[in-house]
């Protein structure tokens, strides 16, 4: 499972569920006391970035940003966990989706919906050339058991 978007080069993907999309926050930043936010409400603030080599529609979204446009400034981050220590430790900006199951953020971090930011979504996705029977089935099991849980 993934989640767009990204190049989908000989790709074909199934969308499972789509969820809004939060700003992780220091709790005691001035901006973690609001409902919502607009992507503009972080400009001037620090990112985290991803690695050299990361698809760049899918950083661009991360970052939000246009792809092809200008990313914001930011430490490198390579896993949730380092995601969620640029946060707490210098109050660098980062974007997570608001799933139903929700997630066990660490003491100290908030999460404040962004009402402009476009729905991530997740999906299986495929070689678009393989017709290996055996991925149908799978995207036929991964769809009845995303609907059978509670939309975001």
């Amino acid at each position: 499972m993934t989640s767009p978007p990204f190049d989908r080069t000989g790709i074909s993907i199934r969308v499972l569920r789509s969820d809004p999309v939060g700003a992780v926050l220091r709790a005691d930043d001035s901006l973690a006391r609001r409902d919502t936010l607009q992507v503009r409400d972080l400009d001037g603030r620090r990112w985290f970035q991803f690695p050299e080599g990361t698809d760049p529609v899918w950083q661009a979204y991360w970052n939000g940003t246009a792809p092809g446009g200008t990313l914001r400034d930011g430490p490198v981050v390579r896993t949730v966990g380092e995601c969620v220590q640029a946060v707490l430790w210098s109050g660098t900006i980062g974007l997570a989706p608001l799933t139903p199951l929700g997630h066990a953020w660490p003491p100290g971090l908030t999460v404040v919906r962004l009402a402009d930011m476009t729905p991530s979504r997740l999906a299986v996705a495929w070689n678009k050339a393989d017709a290996n029977p055996l991925i149908r089935s799978l995207i036929q099991i991964a769809a009845a058991v995303y609907r059978s849980r509670p939309a975001g």
